[in-house]
C-alpha cells in the first residue's frame, strides 16, 4: 500500500515551488474547457396585435438578419423531410466546427500535458527545474500524439454510448407512429433499461478515466506505444488496485473540495474579474474590429458583426477569465502530479518484487 500522505504532501510542495508548472497549468486549463427609456429612445418592445411582444424599431443590421433569415433558412424548415436534412447537416457543420477546433486546441493541450508529467518526473530524478522553453520542449515529442490517440479510443465508448442513444430514439419514434402507443409495461421496462444503461456506462467510463492516468504515463515515461500503454497501465492497475481504488477516491474528495474552495474564491475575485473581463473586451476588441472591417468589403453588415464577435471571443476568454483559470490550472497540475508520482510509486514497488527462482536442472 502507498503512502498517499507521503504523495499528497510531495505534489503540493512540487505546485508551490515549481512555479513556471503554473504556466503549463494555465494553458491545460484554457484548452481541456439598451438603450435608455423613454419615448425617444428608438428601441422598445411592444405588443402586437396577436398579443407577441417583439422589438420596434430594431437597428438596421438586425432587420436585414431578420430578412435574411426569412428568405434563406426558413424555407430550410419548411417541411418534416427538408427539416430532417437540415438537421442532419446542422449536426455534421457542428462536428467539422468541432473537430477543428479540437485540432488546434490538442496542439497546445497534449504537448503541455505530456511536459508536465515530464517535468514532474525530472524533478524527482535530479531535483532540476526547468525553464518554459526546454519544458515546451519535453512535451513537444511523440508521446504528446500518443496522448491524443490515447484520449480518442477512450473516447470511443461515449461515441458508442450517443450512437445507441440516438438510434433508440430514432427506434422508438418509428415505433411509436406504427402503434396508438406504447403500454405502460413497456415505458417501466424501458426507463428501467435506460436507467441501468445509463449506470453501466458511468461505471465504465470511471474506470476508463482511472485506467488513462496510468495509461498515459507509460506512454510518457516509459516511451511505450499506444497498445503496449494500454498493456503496462492495465498491468499496473491490476497490480495496484486496492492503492489506486483508494488514490481515486481521494482524488474525488479532492475535486469536491476543490470546487468548493472555486466557488468560494470565485466570489472573493469578482473584483479582480471585474478588472480582467474589462481588460479583455479591450483587447479582444482590437481582432474583432479588424475582421468586422474585413468583411464589410464583402459580406453583409450582421455578418461582419457576427464575425467580428466570433473572433474576439478567443482573447476575451483567455484574459477576461485569466484568475479563474490560473486557479483551475493549479488544480489540473496538482492532480497531474499526484497521478505523476503515483505511478512512480507502483512502479518502484514492481522493480522491488524479486525475480522469480530458476529451477536447477537435473543433473
Amino acid at each position: 500500500m502507498i503512502d498517499i500522505s507521503k504523495i499528497l504532501k510531495r505534489a503540493w510542495h512540487i505546485l508551490w515551488n515549481y512555479r513556471i508548472l503554473w504556466v503549463f497549468g494555465f494553458l491545460l486549463a484554457v484548452t481541456a474547457g439598451g438603450g435608455g427609456g423613454g419615448s425617444n429612445s428608438g428601441y422598445r418592445f411592444g405588443a402586437n396585435e396577436t398579443g407577441n411582444y417583439r422589438w420596434e424599431n430594431p437597428p438596421d443590421f438586425i432587420t436585414k438578419a431578420e430578412q435574411w433569415l426569412q428568405q434563406n433558412v426558413e424555407p430550410l424548415f419548411a417541411t418534416e423531410q427538408r427539416a430532417i436534412e437540415t438537421a442532419i447537416w446542422i449536426g455534421v457543420g457542428i462536428l467539422v466546427f468541432a473537430l477543428i477546433v479540437g485540432a488546434l486546441t490538442a496542439l497546445v493541450r497534449y504537448p503541455t500535458e505530456t511536459a508536465v508529467i515530464r517535468m514532474v518526473d525530472e524533478y524527482e530524478k535530479t531535483g532540476t527545474k526547468v525553464g518554459f522553453r526546454e519544458g515546451w520542449k519535453l512535451g513537444w515529442n511523440r508521446s504528446a500524439f500518443r496522448l491524443w490517440l490515447i484520449d480518442l479510443l477512450l473516447g470511443l465508448p461515449v461515441v458508442l454510448f450517443l450512437a445507441i442513444i440516438v438510434a433508440a430514439g430514432v427506434g422508438l419514434y418509428f415505433s411509436y407512429e406504427k402503434t396508438p402507443g406504447p403500454s405502460i409495461a413497456g415505458i417501466v421496462a424501458l426507463i428501467g433499461l435506460g436507467v441501468l444503461f445509463v449506470t453501466l456506462f458511468i461505471l465504465v467510463m470511471i474506470l476508463l478515466g482511472l485506467l488513462g492516468n496510468f495509461f498515459k504515463r507509460a506512454a510518457v515515461l516509459e516511451g511505450s506505444g499506444v497498445f503496449e500503454s494500454f498493456r503496462k497501465g492495465w498491468h499496473m492497475f491490476k497490480a495496484n488496485w486496492k492503492s489506486a481504488m483508494v488514490m481515486w477516491l481521494v482524488m474525488l474528495g479532492i475535486g469536491i473540495a476543490a470546487a468548493i474552495a472555486g466557488i468560494i474564491l470565485f466570489l472573493l475575485l469578482i473584483p479582480v474579474l471585474i478588472v480582467t473581463i474589462v481588460a479583455g473586451v479591450l483587447v479582444a476588441a482590437i481582432p474583432g474590429l479588424l475582421v468586422y472591417l474585413l468583411f464589410t468589403l464583402f459580406a453583409p453588415q450582421w455578418v461582419a458583426i457576427l464575425a467580428g464577435i466570433l473572433a474576439g471571443l478567443p482573447l476575451f476568454g483567455i484574459i477576461g477569465f485569466a484568475p479563474i483559470s490560473v486557479l483551475s490550472g493549479w488544480v489540473k497540475v496538482f492532480e497531474s502530479t499526484i497521478w505523476t508520482l503515483t505511478y512512480r510509486e507502483f512502479k518502484a514497488f514492481e522493480n522491488l518484487k524479486p525475480a522469480a527462482p530458476i529451477e536447477a536442472k537435473a543433473s
